[in-house]
């Protein structure tokens, strides 16, 4: 009997070597491999320009490096969108930084760097097109982002340049990627009364 179970198990351990040898081991992930697994794919944006004339928003596709985080996204987009475009003007000064992304519901609070206030051409028009590149891009890359509330290093301004009001919330405003009437420069939105102003509006 203790013969037999001897032999039992010397058959049992010599099986167990035979498979471990010939058993399959996993592979580790090479390094490429891995980087592939944890790195989203490249995100397709559409950012909004000024057309060569300086008059209207024009739009045009890019490509941002793959993100999960949708605060990562909006910065990396709005990053992209001060980096400019080769073939159209820019809406924000190149050197602009995105210090802060703060997402509440359909509100974004985004916190730029002074260089978007410091660096900026001022005038009607201008800032009228910065803030609505501003806002039309991430409407259109965030569907569900209505309302865009500009800071500059953390503090709510009443304008970028003296003209256009960005004390409270903006929406999207797309009839300035056509060429606006003459009077649109000067009251862009509907007149709310005397000694009133509204979001995005120009300033006196």
């Amino acid at each position: 009997m203790n013969r037999l179970i001897i032999v039992i198990a010397a058959f049992i351990l010599v099986l167990m070597a035979v498979l471990w040898v010939i058993w399959p081991s996993p592979q580790p992930l090479s390094g490429n491999t891995a980087m592939r697994q944890a790195q989203p794919e490249p995100r397709d944006i559409v950012l909004y320009f000024v057309d060569p004339a300086g008059l209207s928003l024009v739009s045009e596709e890019q490509q941002i490096s793959g993100c999960n985080d949708e605060r990562q996204c909006v910065a990396q987009t709005l990053e992209a969108l001060a980096a400019g475009s080769q073939q159209l003007q820019p809406v924000m000064p190149p050197r602009t930084r995105v210090l802060g992304v703060d997402i509440e519901g359909d509100l974004a609070r985004i916190n730029f760097s002074r260089d978007l206030v410091d660096g900026h051409p001022g005038g009607s028009l201008s800032e009228l097109l910065t803030v609505y590149g501003l806002m039309n891009t991430l409407t259109v890359n965030f569907p569900h982002l209505h309302r865009l509330q500009i800071l500059i290093d953390g503090q709510v301004a009443s304008t970028l340049r003296g003209h256009v009001d960005i004390s409270r919330p903006i929406k999207a405003e797309f009839r300035y990627s056509h060429v606006p009437e003459p009077q649109a420069e000067i009251d862009p939105v509907a007149d709310p009364g005397p000694g009133q102003t509204v979001p995005g509006s120009v300033t006196e």
